[in-house]
Formats: C-alpha cells, sequence, structure tokens
C-alpha cells in the first residue's frame, strides 16, 4: 500500500485520485449492554453479552479528475467502487498498517467539485467492531503441550488437524472430541462452529460439550490425546 491512503475491496483510493487531507479519528466500538430496572432495587441491572456494535470510519479526502474527466465523472466512477463492492469488504489504511477491518460503504458519495477538475468527500465506511491483527492471519504449528499468547480480546481460530482414529482436543478449559480423524486431516473453523474437509461437512464427526475452543487472553496451552497427531492454528487475533 502507498503512503497516506486506503484499501477497500482490493483497490486503493490512490487509483482513483483520492487523497486523505488529514489523519483519520479511530473509534472503538461500544459494547452491546441492556440495563434493567427492578422496582425495590437501588441502581440498575445489566446484561452484558460480549459483544460489540459496528464502529464507522471516516476518511476525509480530496481527489483529482484524470485527464480525460471531469469532477464530476470521477466522482460517479469513486461511487461505483465503493457502492458496487457486495457485503462486508477488507479495509485497511497506512495509518495503522498492522491491522484491517471488514466494512461495507452505503454511502452517499456526496462531493464538492472546484474548477470541474478537483473534489472534496467525506467517505464513511461501517466496520465489524474487530481491528484484526494481520499477524493472526498466519497458521502456527504447534505441538502437544505449547502455549499461545493471545494480546488481545477473545479469538475465535481456524485449526487444522492431522491424524487418524479419535482424539480429543484440549485448549485450556475448551474441549472438542473427534470420533474419527479423516485422511487428509480436517478443519474446524471455531467462529462458524463447523467442521470440513476441503469441500465435505465433517460437523458429525465433531463432539463440543460446552463451547467451541477459543483463544482467551493471555496464555492458552493447547493438548491433544489419542489419534490426534498435528495441530495448526490460524488464531485471528483481534482488539478494538
Amino acid at each position: 500500500m502507498r503512503e497516506s491512503a486506503f484499501t477497500f475491496a482490493d483497490k486503493c483510493c490512490l487509483d482513483y485520485g483520492i487523497h486523505i487531507e488529514y489523519f483519520p479519528e479511530r473509534q472503538a466500538a461500544e459494547k452491546k449492554i441492556e440495563t434493567y430496572e427492578i422496582p425495590g432495587r437501588s441502581g440498575r441491572v445489566i446484561f452484558d453479552s460480549g459483544e460489540f456494535e459496528n464502529v464507522p470510519q471516516t476518511y476525509e479526502t480530496w481527489f483529482k479528475a484524470p485527464p480525460d474527466h471531469n469532477s464530476y465523472s470521477a466522482a460517479r466512477e469513486i461511487a461505483t467502487w465503493l457502492m458496487g463492492a457486495s457485503g462486508y469488504q477488507r479495509l485497511e489504511d497506512t495509518y495503522d498498517p498492522d491491522v484491517y477491518r471488514m466494512a461495507y460503504f452505503s454511502g452517499p458519495v456526496d462531493a464538492s467539485t472546484y474548477f470541474a477538475r478537483y473534489g472534496r468527500a467525506t467517505l464513511e465506511f461501517n466496520c465489524r467492531p474487530q481491528r484484526w491483527l494481520k499477524s493472526g492471519e498466519n497458521p502456527v504449528t504447534v505441538m502437544d503441550g505449547d502455549k499461545l499468547y493471545n494480546p488481545g480480546l477473545r479469538a475465535l481460530p481456524l485449526i487444522q488437524i492431522r491424524g487418524s482414529g479419535s482424539g480429543t482436543l484440549n485448549i485450556n478449559d475448551y474441549t472438542l472430541s473427534i470420533s474419527s480423524v479423516p485422511a487428509g486431516g480436517m478443519t474446524i473453523d471455531c467462529e462458524t462452529q463447523d467442521a470440513y474437509s476441503g469441500t465435505v461437512n465433517r460437523n458429525s464427526l465433531v463432539t463440543v460439550p460446552g463451547k467451541f475452543p477459543a483463544l482467551d487472553p493471555g496464555k492458552s496451552e493447547i493438548s491433544w490425546t489419542g489419534g490426534i497427531t498435528g495441530i495448526t492454528i490460524t488464531p485471528r487475533w483481534w482488539m478494538l
């Protein structure tokens, strides 16, 4: 990525002549907390779900139309790029290069134009609460008894399991049992709570007595028994 820029849906703003005017503001996500009043009891009772709301990410920008465009047609191309992307897309910028967010852009692109060649626009993205650490995208091969250190909040990893026969995976107090590890191994996605080998669903082979395994803040000890011979974890570290 080039200096003072953001990318969205695999395209860089500089490719559209967009420049960021100044360091963007950062906003941490708000927790989802419900409060209740109980007659005869002082204060409020709260229910903390442990979840967070989406947050906006705004860029104050100016842009210059390419030689064969004017500012109006340049603004249309910018709008087509940002609003043409479907669903959540990866958003990252040069100001915080170690993280990325998942965001969507619903518009509008409300541009002020100058001399038919230049324009200014405030671009606001709607982001999921997580700031995903790029380091958390790297698969880590672990040995039985190894520990992983989570620098952020409770992470739901992608776990690749190798072996044969039945086995049990333990991550701290989380337990996951497998009745038979398929030839070629299998993958456990703790976020979607799915097990698969390639395109083959393997949920019937997995038993989870409580919650799917997670990497809680701090150290997590990983161990296994039975026919499991190796584990690779993509940790998906994140913070607010």
